[in-house]
């Protein structure tokens, strides 16, 4: 079977390299298939390098990967179907092959986003692990099926197709390497379409091992694709010291979560090179436990010489200003290198705060965005905080940045 994989995200601030299909695409031929794959991030003319692909490939079917539904900041926001919606027409009606879709951005609303698109299957979840099997019954005529679960085995060999991702291109235009150490995420947050996804770890040696194939190529700068790096303490250190071990000079950033640390933990990252940590943290009914474990996450990091900035979401259904206040006085007394606020909750249909808020006529008189839209698959966002009103809050103090207004990321902001 040949199966053309897609990367439609032309989204450059920064731009991403498309790892999950680099690691679909050697699943797959670990399964005894081909696979070709077309990015189109920096493609000038998308529809003549989708036809000129196909025309040399012949495939049997095509994969196209949706990292993301849109860029979920309200201010600026991007919205990709309607371009992906596109592509998968001109695949279907042009070329005439059947159309699956895949990535963490049709985790929200598989059935919803399946529909959108005009494709033909879906694939929620990672599938590494039974790719072959989803395709051959894809592939099957008596199959009715158009949604299946993507299934990922414990401390699978984690191979990847790096050398078919243009990677000299993504870092000339301020990208960097990605790598994972794990899937899924066990915290419960109620605004998260990863939220309590089963969590299956890879062997660290395999991973280190995948670090070195693109260190080979000459790229040393990463960002660590986890949904946060300490889901587990154990695995963390284990992991490090396997990195530190290949002694391979690596810089990486990662995100991390108010939980799962301890200080050999931050000794061993500031040694395999880890110069920024993004900790996670929101305002949504915390216990006293989870403000102190922030507290400690940035002295420890400081303490190691890492730059740490807060990604901190607030302004949730019943909250009161109250809250927020307790929270920014907290921050303001750790001071962390920055603190990044964000006031406008992107709301999904199969989200735990999604049902609060639409469940209560008041509270959805703070909807914003695509509101007619009951899949909430076009950006719905829930705010009762004005920008203002949080600038006032705020006092023009430097630590604290009102997050929306910029299309960048963490990494692109510190630099190395």
């Amino acid at each position: 079977m040949k199966v053309f994989l897609i990367n439609p995200n032309r989204y450059k601030a920064p731009p991403v390299p498309p790892i999950g299909l680099e690691y679909i695409s050697a699943s797959i031929e670990r399964g005894g298939h081909s696979a070709e794959m077309l990015d189109l991030c920096f493609t000038e003319d998308a529809y003549k390098d989708l036809d000129s692909a196909v025309a040399a490939f012949s495939p049997d079917i095509a994969g196209i990967t949706v990292r993301n539904i849109d860029t979920v900041l309200y201010q600026t926001n991007e919205f990709f179907l309607d371009e992906i919606r596109e592509i998968v027409g001109h695949i279907k009606s042009g070329h005439g092959l059947k159309v699956i879709i895949g990535g963490t951005g049709v985790s929200a609303n598989p059935e919803g986003v399946l529909d959108y698109l005009g494709a033909d299957f879906v694939i929620d979840g990672p599938a590494e692990g039974n790719i072959i099997e989803c395709l051959n019954e894809i592939c099957n005529p008596a199959s009715k099926r158009r949604i299946y679960n993507g299934r990922y085995y414990p401390r699978t060999k984690c191979s990847r197709t790096i050398e078919k991702t243009g990677y000299r291109k993504y870092f000339e235009n301020s990208g960097i390497a990605g790598f994972e150490t794990h899937k899924g995420c066990s915290s419960s947050c109620a605004y998260c379409i990863e939220a309590n996804t089963r969590v299956v770890f890879k062997d660290p040696e395999d991973v280190v091992s995948e670090v070195r194939g693109i260190v080979d190529m000459g790229y040393s700068h990463f960002h660590l694709c986890d949904s946060e790096f300490n889901e587990d303490l154990d695995y963390s250190i284990e992991f490090c010291n396997a990195l530190k071990k290949a002694g391979m000079g690596i810089k990486w950033a990662v995100y991390m979560k108010p939980a799962n640390f301890n200080r050999k933990l931050f000794s061993l990252m500031k040694d395999t090179g880890v110069y920024l940590i993004t900790l996670t943290v929101d305002s949504f009914r915390k216990c006293p436990m989870y403000w102190s474990d922030t507290e400690k996450i940035v002295f420890n990091a400081k303490a190691a010489g890492i730059k740490i900035i807060v990604d901190f979401l607030a302004g949730f259904p019943y909250e009161e200003e109250d809250v927020l206040l307790e929270c920014l006085d907290l921050l303001r007394r750790v001071q962390p290198d920055s603190v990044n606020i964000n006031t406008y909750i992107r709301l999904y249909k199969s989200l735990y705060i999604t049902r609060i808020i639409m469940n209560d006529a008041k509270l959805k008189e703070n909807l914003l965005g695509s509101t007619e839209d009951d899949s909430l698959i076009k950006p719905v966002f829930y705010n009762h905080l004005t920008t203002d009103r949080l600038r006032e809050l705020i006092k023009g103090e430097k630590i604290f940045h009102i997050e929306g207004f910029e299309k960048t990321v963490n990494y692109s902001r510190v630099g190395i």
